[in-house]
């Protein structure tokens, strides 16, 4: 039985990534958007919007949305002055 390093099984591994993919070892970029995503958005408005109509309490919409408070009633702001 052969034993290898970790570091050998590893160097061994980026060789075949780096075959395979180029020169980075990966098919695309790591990087994620800095903001929330479109569907993200929207569920958002959707539920400042139900915040706005009443269906959802302030506390209820805020812990939904993963906002504070007050970035919740500024949202709602908006939303009331763009009808």
């Amino acid at each position: 039985m052969t034993t290898e390093t970790i570091s050998s099984i590893r160097k061994r591994a980026w060789q075949t990534r780096r075959a395979k993919y180029g020169v980075h070892g990966h098919n695309s970029s790591y990087s994620r958007a800095s903001g929330p995503c479109a569907d993200c958005e929207r569920m958002r408005d959707v539920l400042v919007r139900l915040h706005v109509e009443g269906v959802l309490s302030e506390g209820q919409a805020s812990k939904a949305i993963g906002l504070h408070r007050i970035e919740l009633r500024q949202r709602a702001d908006d939303y009331g002055n763009s009808l």
